[in-house]
């Protein structure tokens, strides 16, 4: 078990994780602090230090608030008398099964999601010693969040040397990517087959990495969980509108200057952003994204990566269904879910009152992430690239006493499989479910390693084609299958 590890930086001694032969690293600083004039700048590379800096324990979340939607801080139990949150949160956590810094594993590398205001690596859910067993090293990362992590304004564009500003916690991300291109191969990895990896927010960043010039070459291949490529719940909006945001944030805060903003303490700002409700999120800057990474996909010009996508059955479950309640709700909910195809998946449903849309069953939000899935993988198939593999994860996850919940396979509840920590939740999971989890975590962990989920003893998981366009069902029985029942997948077809 490798125990130390020595980094361009300095030297750090590891921990043993739960799992034998499986060490971890925790609280790696990859960027200096972006707390005082760093505040809302592009982040900077570590400071070295002496002698070995102990990683045996997990620092500080991004700056953020308490979760408070019911369903999911249930599902998710977080004791927040735990948890520290602070600006000074850019630190990555890794998991290495190898024994010595020249085996030369794959590499995962895991963005957390939680719309990008909140989350941190660190939950319950993302502890990655199941997914190092299968011989990769996993990767997590702190990122900062919301005004911390987004704002722009327009003194920030002044001052930065490429006229623009916001997309700090997109650049965290590229900063944490180039890290381990330079240093993960003191921990038995391999800097030229790194696969990132996101959920829900997190995806929607991959999505920004898979089409931004600064993160081109550093990483081979990208799965999307949850994210969908073109219907992302992330959307990049213009400079223009974040820095109006800034403007905004900095009268709430009662400020005269961008300076006045800075030299606020870290508390007040969050304060502040909770009282003005105000949410920053990413942008076009002509810097880090040149337009919304949706756009980009679209029209074929994301790079050249290998790619897994899926989504869950149930994506609306854990957050209701409100829209179903009028006409205009469902057809706000489809525009949104169905971006240039509206008017196809509107007939599709055939929703004429408002009886119509309380009386429906389906579930937007799923079918809108099966249509990106698909849009996706059929625009990078047709302009003849790597091979796609999409995934329908549509196993219904039980309730406390092991029987089919009524959320079903909703949205993040894969994340248990993923990660292989059913055993953290308060779920009675069966023998099956540990099952698909270990088949789940080795198509993952073999698309990391080989481009390609299948593997001996799985079930063939089949490339999405224009001739076969298919999706592997994650559930109790994994099977192919062409998913044409579904009105993302027509959609879907018959995007040009």
């Amino acid at each position: 078990m490798l125990l130390k590890a020595k980094t361009k930086y300095g030297e750090l001694q590891g921990v043993p994780s739960d799992v034998k032969g499986v060490s971890m690293f925790c609280g790696v600083p990859y960027a200096k602090p972006p707390v005082g004039k760093l505040r809302w700048r592009a982040p900077e590379k570590p400071e070295p230090w002496s002698g070995v800096l102990k990683c045996d324990r997990f620092r500080a979340a991004a700056m953020q608030t308490k979760a408070t939607m019911p369903f999911y801080v249930k599902e998710f139990p977080i004791d927040y008398s735990k948890i520290s949150i602070s600006e000074d949160c850019l630190y990555l956590n890794i998991w290495t099964p190898a024994e010595a810094a020249s085996d030369k594993l794959p590499v995962m590398v895991y963005i957390h999601g939680g719309g990008d205001v909140t989350g941190f690596p660190h939950e319950p859910e993302h502890d990655g010693s199941h997914l190092a067993a299968k011989q990769v090293i996993y990767v997590n990362v702190t990122y900062r969040l919301n005004v911390f992590g987004f704002l722009a304004h327009p003194e920030l564009s002044q001052e930065s040397d490429y006229g623009a500003s916001g997309n700090y916690g997109l650049l965290d991300q590229i900063a944490a990517l180039q890290w381990v291109h330079e240093n993960i191969a003191a921990f038995g990895g391999d800097p030229d087959k790194v696969t990132i990896f996101g959920q829900s927010a997190g995806a929607g960043n991959v999505h920004a990495h898979c089409t931004s010039g600064l993160s081109k070459g550093l990483f081979r291949r990208a799965i999307s969980v949850s994210g969908s490529g073109v219907v992302s719940l992330m959307r990049a909006s213009t400079l223009r509108e974040e820095e109006r945001k800034g403007l905004a944030f900095q009268e709430a805060c009662s400020c005269g200057s961008l300076k006045e903003l800075r030299d606020l303490p870290e508390a007040m700002v969050l304060a502040y952003m909770l009282k003005s409700g105000i949410n920053c999120s990413f942008c076009i800057d002509n810097h880090v994204l040149f337009e919304d990474p949706s756009e980009t996909i679209i029209k074929g010009r994301h790079h050249d990566v290998d790619i897994m996508a899926g989504s869950c059955a149930n994506e609306g479950a854990a957050f209701g269904y409100g829209y179903r309640t009028t006409v205009n709700g469902f057809r706000g909910a489809v525009n949104s879910f169905f971006p240039g195809m509206e008017e196809t998946a509107w007939n599709f449903y055939n929703i004429q009152s408002d009886e119509d849309a309380a009386k429906s069953t389906f579930d937007v939000m799923a079918d809108g992430a099966v249509f990106g899935t698909n849009y996706w993988a059929r625009v990078h198939n047709k302009t003849g690239r790597k091979p796609v593999y999409v995934y329908y994860f549509c196993q219904k996850l039980p309730d406390e006493e092991g029987n089919p919940s009524d959320e079903g396979s909703f949205h993040s509840g894969d994340l248990w499989y993923v990660h292989g920590t059913l055993g953290r939740s308060w779920r009675g999971f069966r023998e099956e479910d540990y099952r698909l989890s270990d088949l789940e975590m080795s198509y993952f962990t073999n698309f990391a390693k080989y481009g390609d989920p299948n593997g001996k003893d799985l079930p063939e998981w089949r490339p999405y084609t224009a001739d076969q366009p298919c999706s592997m069902l994650l559930c109790d029985t994994p099977h192919m299958d062409p998913m044409e029942k579904n009105v993302g997948a027509k959609t879907a077809l018959q995007a040009e």
